[in-house]
């Protein structure tokens, strides 16, 4: 038990917990894309069942990263629960805990929901644990990122279109979601530099150098909201993410780096989204 509210309170500390409620965003735009594109309404439901399913796919994310990154964060001076407040053991068993409750709730709504969370969660398993640790490699390791909200996407939309929703999934929407976020994800990287460097994980920030890498950084994420208005091509979004998008490049220059302003920022950005979508849905579908 103390494995499990250890690991619980661990990834909803900080910035985890905003990064949580990113992940639940793409299921969101899932289910209304397939809202709109069958004519159906919400079924809050299966929805429910989903985002919970997402939302313990990534506290199993947590675990994991924490037994890969146990020396990488002692260098960082971050936070990791196996210093000193459990047993690996208790912890790792937590994680198959969290990895249990997810596929069971995404069984739950169905079995194509099931196989879309079983492959975030292969996903994430390559992206942080050896042998493959494709985190290691720069810029696949971002792409990895983004490939994960896309995946969260679909199994939102699996709820409507459950028989082939990979293929069935909008491409401007899955263009909508993977580029912008491959352009802004670089940020997460900033404070990691010292353990990165000393483990070979390779990083905008390792291949550049911190100072470096920090402009490239703030403006990979000003493009990132600038791409949002050109693959919607709807030009008057760009009264909202040209600003937002100069906010956040701001934020990943500032001393000291704030990671959870980029997360205000972005909660921001999502909120318009929300009512620009509800009001004009064409613009995601069309």
């Amino acid at each position: 038990m103390k494995g499990l509210s250890v690991a619980l309170r661990n990834s909803l500390r900080g910035s985890r917990l905003l990064i949580s409620l990113h992940y639940l965003f793409p299921v969101a735009l899932g289910v209304f894309l397939g809202s709109k594109i069958y004519g159906r309404p919400i079924l809050i439901g299966k929805a429910l069942l989903v985002s919970l399913s997402v939302l313990f796919s990534f506290f199993t994310s947590v675990v994991l990263n924490d037994f890969n990154d146990l020396s990488i964060d002692g260098l960082n001076h971050k936070e990791n629960p196996l210093k000193d407040d459990i047993e690996s053991y208790g912890y790792r068993l937590a994680g198959f805990t969290f990895l249990l409750i997810s596929l069971i709730l995404a069984l739950c709504a169905g079995y194509r929901m099931f196989l879309i969370v079983l492959l975030g969660n292969v996903l994430h398993f390559t992206y942080s644990s050896p042998p493959f640790r494709l985190k290691r490699f720069y810029p696949l390791s971002v792409f990895l990122l983004a490939v994960g909200a896309l995946l969260a996407a679909i199994a939102g939309f699996a709820v409507y279109e459950s028989a082939r929703p990979l293929l069935a999934f909008p491409l401007k929407a899955s263009l909508f979601i993977v580029i912008p976020l491959f352009l802004s994800l670089n940020f997460r990287d900033l404070t990691d530099f010292e353990g990165d460097m000393a483990h070979d994980v390779s990083t905008l920030f390792t291949l550049l150098g911190p100072a470096k890498g920090k402009w490239a950084a703030a403006l990979l994420i000003f493009l990132g909201y600038l791409s949002t208005s050109l693959i919607l091509g709807y030009l008057p979004l760009l009264f909202v993410s040209v600003p937002l998008g100069i906010l956040s490049a701001l934020v990943v220059l500032r001393e000291p780096f704030r990671e959870k302003h980029i997360f205000f920022i972005y909660f921001l950005f999502v909120a318009a989204l929300s009512v620009l979508f509800n009001l004009k849905p064409e613009v995601l579908i069309g």
